[in-house]
């Protein structure tokens, strides 16, 4: 109603406003008025040429002269009788016009047109309420039911999450079969809470847990409770339970729970006055509502759990807290198996291989690199995805795209190609290092270069040696780069960058020095999307001793990288030579330079400190892809 009464309100107001436009425009543009005295002593004087009668209403033209009383002048005046007056004008040699009086009809139409427009601005103003009133009813319009006709998504779905599966079963238990937990007193979580990084497959697993239990399932996004107006939010939500308690059993998802269901603690929200705490009253208020019979399970999604209102997070409202982590290497073959039967793969490609080159990979990233790989297939003209297509799609998600119109100069590929290569043999030369996958000197996206290295399995904890190894391959480029120019470039900021990280947190995060001991100086504050750290508070002697040990760890990591290239110089120039000419080694051709170099440097007892250059017979080997029986010599 209070849209029609507003409407109503601006249309009259439009109607007052015209009105007194065309009042004023009527009082400047009407004619002067005379009396009839006046008029027949006009007449009498024969100065009137023209005379317009309108009913009794007449326009009096006067001649234009220089002895007329009023030369060329015009005025209105009321005649008692028309008629008498006509038979008296003959003689008198006057133009008359009869106009026929139309004002009532006039009158009539505007008044007649006035009701329309009335009647027009009221039906619209209802038109709108209608809408808006149906719009309000939002939870309808999220409501899906299991349809035949349309692809519906189950637990054979969803691959690689097989704890978070194992956890709602009984979920799906409860919706097809309630009285079997009823008739021995069981209650069913009111509210499940996946958690975890982007990617993970929170909204598919709750879609398939509708589409097992085949009930319906309203879909809802967090934003879609907030808006401008205090209290539409809060309406929305009553509406959303209201619904949902007419079609239990039911699901009712809510993705991204944070943007209405963050903390009320401290700030302008904590009084609980603006639309996002009274939304968020609500959704607690709404799911205390409904008891155990009423068979309605609220599940919803969210990275961010750590900025969760408290009494969102209690039990009887989010009963369970399910934690979604990217998949380990078992679960990325299941997921890889899931989306690769929707592309033509070659025979002789092993899916165990692939996901076992994409640690840390979340659903949704092998997902786009499946399609990644068959796109780069499609562009080849191939018939087929290969294991090349998928390596290629790997390094454009992780790095980007080969920057082929980049111009580097001879002495910045050499520098390149020397920073890579000793990256490469320190990662070779380790132990407890990650095996070498693929050594490139082609740019590609903010990176020039890459040492790509793949685990065997996947890593939970790491170890002091594995970190402090870690610090040395990534200090190898600039170890290189010294060694063999006796300069730096800024070509090792980024590896500068993550071993400072790496110590940082070796020292300050888990207790891995002696001299700090095993106390944590940095807390972690950002969830499951990463972020920023920030130190605890602490006093100027144990922050001065902290970067004392971080620079030790550095520097004794940065002396080994250049203890072992230093030893290796020989295979370092020959390797170094080699990626000049093919831009890309994997490791077996790197294995092939390595044996090929040692082979030789014995026969010839070569001091790592002469010169030599790269060796032809080992590119070769490397572009005939013979390499064990076709034998290299330097």
């Amino acid at each position: 109603m209070a849209i029609l009464a507003r409407n109503l309100f601006i249309f009259f107001l439009f109607t007052l406003f015209a009105g007194g436009c065309y009042l004023v425009w009527t009082i400047e543009h009407r004619l002067p008025e005379r009396t009839y005295t006046e008029f027949l002593y006009c007449l009498s004087h024969h100065d009137i040429s023209d005379m317009t009668f309108t009913g009794n209403r007449v326009v009096v033209s006067h001649r234009a002269g220089e002895t007329s009383t009023n030369p060329g002048f015009t005025y209105v005046t009321t005649v008692p009788k028309p008629e008498e007056l006509i038979a008296e004008l003959q003689d008198k040699n006057i133009r008359i016009v009869f106009n026929k009086d139309r004002s009532e009809i006039i009158l009539q139409g505007l008044a007649l047109l006035y009701v329309i427009l009335l009647i027009l601005v009221i039906v619209l103003s209802l038109g709108r309420m209608k809408r808006e009133e149906k719009e309000s009813k939002f939870a309808t319009d999220k409501l899906i039911l299991p349809d035949d006709g349309h692809k519906i998504v189950t637990f054979k779905d969803v691959a690689g999450i097989p704890e978070a599966l194992e956890e709602l079963q009984e979920i799906v238990a409860f919706l097809k079969n309630p009285a079997q937990f009823n008739q021995v007193g069981a209650t069913i979580p009111k509210g499940v809470l996946l958690q975890g990084p982007p990617g993970t497959g929170k909204t598919l697993l709750a879609r398939a847990i509708a589409g097992e239990s085949g009930v319906p399932f309203y879909s809802f996004s967090g934003s879609d409770f907030v808006e401008m107006f205090v209290g539409v939010g809060a309406s929305r939500v009553r509406d959303l339970f209201k619904e949902a308690k007419k079609n239990a059993p039911c699901i009712v998802f809510i993705d991204e729970i944070d943007a209405v269901g963050g903390s009320r603690s401290g700030g302008a929200s904590a009084s609980g006055s603006d639309e996002r705490s009274q939304t968020l009253n609500a959704l607690l208020v709404e799911m205390d509502g409904f008891g155990t019979s009423d068979n309605i399970i609220v599940i919803a999604a969210t990275n961010r759990p750590d900025i969760l209102d408290s009494a969102l997070r209690r039990p009887g409202r989010f009963d369970r807290q399910v934690n979604i982590l990217p998949p380990d290497v078992k679960g990325r073959q299941q997921i890889l198996h899931v989306h690769a039967a929707k592309i033509k793969l070659a025979p002789d490609l092993d899916l165990d291989q692939i996901a076992q080159m994409c640690p840390g990979f979340t659903g949704a990233e092998l997902a786009n690199l499946v399609n990644e790989a068959a796109l780069m297939a499609a562009r080849g003209n191939k018939q087929s995805v290969d294991l090349t297509d998928f390596e290629l799609a790997r390094d454009r998600i992780m790095m980007g795209v080969e920057r082929k119109g980049m111009i580097m100069t001879e002495q910045d590929r050499t520098i390149l190609a020397y920073h890579e290569a000793g990256h490469a043999i320190i990662a070779k030369s380790l132990p407890d290092a990650d095996p070498l996958h693929k050594i490139t000197i082609i740019p590609r996206g903010r990176a020039l270069g890459q040492t790509q290295q793949l685990a065997l399995f996947d890593r939970h904890a790491y170890s002091y040696l594995y970190l402090k190894n870690r610090i040395t391959i990534l200090m190898g480029g600039r170890a290189a780069e010294d060694i063999a120019f006796k300069q730096r470039s800024t070509g090792a900021q980024g590896d500068i960058l993550q071993a400072t990280e790496i110590a940082t947190n070796m020292i300050c995060k888990w207790g891995m020095n002696e001299a700090m001991g095993p106390q944590a100086f940095i807390i972690d504050d950002s969830g499951f999307l990463g972020g920023s750290s920030q130190r605890l508070p602490m006093a100027d002697e144990t922050a001065r001793t902290i970067d004392r040990e971080i620079k030790i760890l550095l520097t004794t990591c940065y002396e080994d990288a250049v203890a072992i290239l230093s030893q290796k110089f020989y295979l370092l120039k020959n390797l170094a030579g080699i990626l000049i000419q093919t831009e890309t080694l994997d490791n077996e051709e790197f294995d092939i330079i390595l044996a090929c170099s040692e082979k030789k440097k014995a026969e010839d007892n070569i001091s790592d400190k002469n010169e030599c250059i790269s060796c032809p017979a080992a590119q070769s080997c490397i572009h005939s892809k013979i390499k064990k029986s076709t034998p290299c010599i330097l």
